[in-house]
């Protein structure tokens, strides 16, 4: 074999090698890089950062809930989500009669700490936002559809026109989704573990 093949092979075997640890060094970058487990709360090291506000007091009913004349019930594809999947949830009328909400973005994303749930998202202007709000019917039947991809950047994005943040990093634990917009009902949540 001459020196000119055996160079250009070698140098291909060493591009893959490089090429190989690259991808190797980006995957073990991924997954969840916040807290574990169920932290003391949920502390946010940029100074500027301002959680949301939680929009309802008092206990959060689970799957079915009463909302004047009708039931509505949230239920979701999984109880375990893997970090970067999609979370995917159905809000139902499965009552006869109409009921008001306040939109499909009147939702709290919630971490488990030990200090109760906590919001994990916020704004980094140094002042408080309020998610959007309009009330609307919907009728027997209606719904209202969620999916979002269970990382920093999907969670800070879903909602339109609103700066958000996610702080600090999501990490391996207990979550909940909350809809809170039901005007004449309790909030209603669904717990999901997010896996790495």
């Amino acid at each position: 074999m001459d020196h000119t093949r055996r160079d250009a092979l070698a140098g291909s075997a060493l591009a893959l090698s490089l090429a190989t640890a690259g991808c190797l060094d980006f995957a073990a970058g991924e997954g969840p890089q916040g807290p574990e487990g169920t932290p003391a709360t949920l502390t946010c090291e940029d100074e500027n950062f301002v959680r949301l506000d939680q929009p309802f007091e008092g206990d959060v009913e689970e799957t079915v809930v009463e909302a004047g004349e009708t039931t509505f019930e949230l239920s979701s594809e999984g109880n375990s989500e893997t970090y970067g999947q999609s979370l995917r949830l159905v809000l139902r009328n499965t009552g006869d009669g109409p009921a008001t909400a306040l939109g499909r973005h009147a939702y709290s994303i919630q971490r488990e700490t030990e200090t109760g749930w906590i919001e994990i998202r916020g704004s980094t202007t140094g002042e408080t936002v309020e998610l959007p709000r309009s009330e609307e019917a919907l009728d027997s039947s209606g719904v209202y559809n969620w999916s979002i991809d269970l990382d920093e950047q999907a969670i800070a994005s879903a909602v339109p026109d609103v700066e958000l943040t996610v702080c600090p990093e999501l990490g391996p634990g207990t979550y909940r989704f909350v809809y809170w917009g039901l005007v004449d009902g309790p909030p209603i949540g669904v717990e999901f573990e997010l896996v790495g």
